[in-house]
């Protein structure tokens, strides 16, 4: 909610008129709601040089005068559905490194599909439209959610008004999307304990949720969602959807429930009411949809991003010939197999105790198989390789869901599915199949108590991974870079794209390139250019770009989410220089040294980055298809490139030294 001040205001530091005096307000600014209390507002001001000003004021005064009216909220702010994409996948990288061992996976495409589904195919800054919460932007995020992610302290830089920013809403959808494996995972967990069911509770644990139950956590809560799955599990999938809506919600809104999720509550064909298993159908029917969707925004918008999928599954070969092997011995029941599974253990370094029971045991075969082929690759896993959700950390690349031809052998974790551990479940890709591709097989231990082939439910898969050699390559060249970087290599392509964005200048700012001191960019902490950012998009400017290279707001967000640059440091000249190198290592600056991304890709993905350059070849742009020569970003009414395609590519190749 917003409110705009009609009257000159000094703002209180409590609702008192008695408390001490805060900032002074003008006429006609606009502040963002953040509580009320009777004829008292706290507000958050932006102003656009200023740090925000945050106090209570009144709506009505001693004299009856009207001081505060309500308002409509500002534009909400756009975002390219490029920005969208970059920074899913950013966030895959920034959500999964945060609290060390975790073994609950965020995909970048699960990000992407939420989205799209919630926004109906159409990846816009929404206002709200899934009542009866006051959900909106593109996760339709609503007020508790966002302060539940407020609440942590990962979200610092954040604020109750970068709820309306879209591209800010990135970060608490793979922080909640992540929560929300986690509260799930406990309540399976405390359910299981409760029937008696214990893999849940060894080191085979815990429960993986599918991202069907974490869909359904964001659209229902978690109480529902947790009451879908343990009635699936229960074998009564059959209750009506609106019998257990009415646990947690009044008779009206799940009435509006029913009306704004009829997609997922009701049957597509005849509108009926559905139970829990068509619900859970719908979901996996939206999802897969969705991600397939995901995926091919991956390959158009960030092909550089997409693994690659290069060289063999040496553990494959090993997990073949166990197959074969197995085929005489029966079940984990029988003596000779019982002794095949013990060895699993002990040639991963976790002997089990003689006369043990033998706990679920899908880990250590695929630990037995990665080990016996590469024991670098089982060593670089963190936590512990007997849970399944470990192997969310094995290798170098994470393989879209919605990917139709992942590489054979690549490591696959699943939420529980039938012949499988009731924790989680971890095997090795070897085809999709069905109509639809709805079913994967997966050759892996445990699955039917026997090391074979199984097919599984493709919906239940929570993460690809691969081992890629060219990846750590790639990786290792844009390592180093920064020691490259040092000794000037860059210093030409750096001053290019600076001279064009900028005029090379470290203070400048959008629409202000001769800017100086005032303020000095060059000076300042990020966390205060940050809030300069802020107050440049509150004050509905068109670009929140700033400095030498006119990063803007959400780009510095997600270089300091991914550890390029801490909040407190300089925006100095030289951090400014660096913070360029690391966009440039994201759009594949590593693989354009090994050799591995040829130069017009390479400045294709720059000019992505930087709208003042053009792309080298025609492709499709932000807005429409575009020329060689003109900006990506051509026909957004600001941008257009300003130099010429062979300049840039003298400019890109100096860098190739």
């Amino acid at each position: 909610m917003y409110y705009q001040f009609k009257l000159p205001t000094r703002l209180k530091v409590s609702p008192d008129l008695a408390s001490a005096d805060g900032d002074e307000v003008l006429p006609d600014e606009i502040g963002f709601a953040n509580a009320e209390n009777g004829n008292w507002v706290q507000l958050t001001i932006y102003s656009q040089l200023d740090k925000p000003a945050t106090g209570w004021a009144r709506k009505i005064g001693d004299d009856g005068q009207v001081r505060l009216v309500e308002v409509a909220a500002p534009p909400r702010v756009e975002f390219g559905i490029w920005s969208f994409i970059k920074g899913c996948i950013d966030a895959e990288f920034w959500i999964n490194g945060q609290g060390g061992n975790s073994p609950f996976f965020v995909a970048a495409d699960y990000l992407i599909a939420w989205a799209l589904i919630e926004t109906k195919n159409k990846l816009g800054n929404i206002g709200a439209r899934t009542p009866p919460g006051d959900g909106t932007g593109p996760f339709q995020l609503t007020t508790t959610e966002w302060a539940t992610f407020l609440a942590d302290p990962i979200a610092a830089d954040y604020s109750a008004a970068s709820r309306d920013i879209g591209l800010d809403q990135i970060a608490g959808a793979a922080f909640l999307a992540r929560k929300a494996m986690s509260d799930m995972s406990a309540a399976i967990t405390q359910n299981d304990a409760a029937a008696g069911v214990t893999d849940t509770q060894t080191v085979a644990g815990p429960y993986i949720p599918a991202y069907i139950d974490v869909l359904l956590a964001h659209m229902f809560g978690l109480a529902t969602a947790k009451s879908f799955r343990t009635l699936k599990l229960a074998g009564q999938g059959g209750t009506a959807v609106d019998a257990v809506l009415r646990q947690s919600f009044s008779d009206a809104d799940v009435q509006v429930h029913l009306k704004m999720r009829d997609n997922v509550l009701k049957d597509w064909d005849s509108g009926v009411v559905e139970t829990v298993d068509g619900a859970i159908v719908n979901v996996q029917n939206l999802l897969g949809a969705a991600f397939a969707k995901a995926f091919a925004l991956i390959q158009e918008q960030a092909p550089e991003d997409l693994p690659k999928a290069d060289g063999v599954a040496s553990w494959l070969a090993v997990a073949d010939a166990e197959r074969l092997a197995w085929e005489p011995l029966g079940d984990e029941t029988k003596p000779a197999a019982q002794i095949r599974i013990r060895g699993y253990f002990q040639s991963i370094g976790q002997p089990l105790a003689d006369g043990a029971a033998i706990p679920p045991w899908c880990g250590a075969f695929a630990g037995f198989c990665v080990n016996t082929a590469n024991p670098a690759l089982l060593g670089a896993i963190k936590g512990n390789p007997l849970s399944a959700g470990s192997w969310q950390s094995f290798g170098n690349e994470s393989v879209p869901l919605g990917d139709p031809n992942p590489p054979r052998g690549a490591v696959v974790v699943l939420s529980p599915d039938k012949n499988s551990s009731s924790a989680s479940h971890v095997g090795f890709f070897s085809r999709y199949l069905g109509s639809d591709n709805e079913q994967v097989e997966l050759l892996g231990g445990n699955q039917s108590d026997r090391v074979t082939l199984t097919k599984l439910d493709r919906s239940k898969i929570i993460v690809i991974r691969w081992q890629s050699t060219q990846r750590a390559i790639d990786n290792n060249a844009g390592d180093a870079a920064t020691g490259a970087a040092n000794a000037g290599q860059f210093n030409t392509l750096l001053d290019f794209i600076g001279q064009l964005e900028s005029a090379n200048n470290y203070n400048a700012y959008f629409d202000h390139s001769g800017n100086t001191n005032n303020p000095a960019l060059a000076g300042m902490t990020l966390r205060d250019i940050l809030i300069f950012q802020d107050q440049l998009v509150a004050q509905n400017k068109t670009s929140s770009a700033c400095g030498k290279y006119q990063i803007v707001r959400n780009t510095l967000k997600g270089l300091i989410t991914n550890g390029a640059i801490g909040p407190a440091d300089i925006f100095s000249s030289a951090n400014q220089d660096q913070l360029a190198i690391s966009l440039m290592k994201e759009r594949g600056l590593g693989a354009f040294l090994s050799g591995d991304m040829s130069e017009d890709q390479f400045a294709l993905n720059l000019a992505k980055e930087w709208a003042s350059m053009p792309v080298p070849v025609a492709t499709k742009g932000q807005f429409r298809n575009v020329k060689p020569g003109e900006s990506y970003y051509a026909s957004d009414g600001v941008n257009k490139a300003l130099t010429t395609v062979e300049k840039f590519r003298a400019a890109v190749r100096s860098a190739h030294k």
